[in-house]
């Protein structure tokens, strides 16, 4: 399997906040990252912004690996959308945000509160405070790190939707239907 840079890679969680979140999103997967250089990804975890050895290559946790269209040949645009994918990552790497917990709970409110069919819900709203999503707002979950270096590149995975809302069930959904903008390039054994 050849990875190339920008590729997305959506793991599925053996834990008990990735189980939480594949079963509040309805999604096989609870965890997004990017690849970087051959054998390195960019990703968000709880110890906040990590460039390092794609550590999901060689372990036993399921995972799929997508591309984005523009990203493909014969694209000649795609070396635009690259180099500014590295841009975007190399901008992380000198200024790495911290985790967003607060993102965390905002989505499993919105999760659950949509669940109970409560009209008040709209897709964006905020459940958590804006005062303290204001204070949180240099921080960043796994997927939305994805989509804001997408949206850095030029790419905008979700028009009109603030990339720190995406999930990892919203970039797979990406690869669903008859002409998604991500294709899918490897899937590991227990992965469905």
């Amino acid at each position: 399997m050849k990875l190339q840079y920008g590729d997305i890679i959506l793991v599925h969680g053996d834990n008990l906040v990735s189980e939480a979140i594949q079963h509040l999103t309805q999604s096989f997967f609870s965890h997004a990252a990017l690849c970087t250089e051959p054998g390195k990804i960019a990703e968000m975890n709880s110890f906040g912004f990590r460039y390092h050895d794609n550590h999901y290559l060689s372990g036993s946790r399921p995972f799929a690996v997508f591309r984005h269209r523009l990203l493909l040949p014969p694209n000649p645009g795609r070396f635009f959308y690259l180099d500014r994918i590295r841009r975007a990552v190399e901008e992380y790497r000198r200024n790495p945000p911290k985790y967003d917990y607060f993102e965390i709970l905002n989505q499993a409110l919105k999760l659950i509160l949509a669940r109970e069919e409560n009209p008040s819900v709209a897709d964006g709203d905020s459940q958590v405070p804006v005062s303290l999503l204001i204070l949180v707002s240099e921080r960043l979950i796994c997927s939305a790190l994805v989509d804001a270096v997408y949206e850095a590149a030029g790419i905008d995975l979700f028009p009109g939707r603030a990339a720190r809302h995406t999930t990892p069930a919203d970039i797979a959904s990406l690869a669903a239907g008859d002409d998604p903008p991500l294709l899918e390039v490897f899937r590991s054994p227990g992965s469905r």
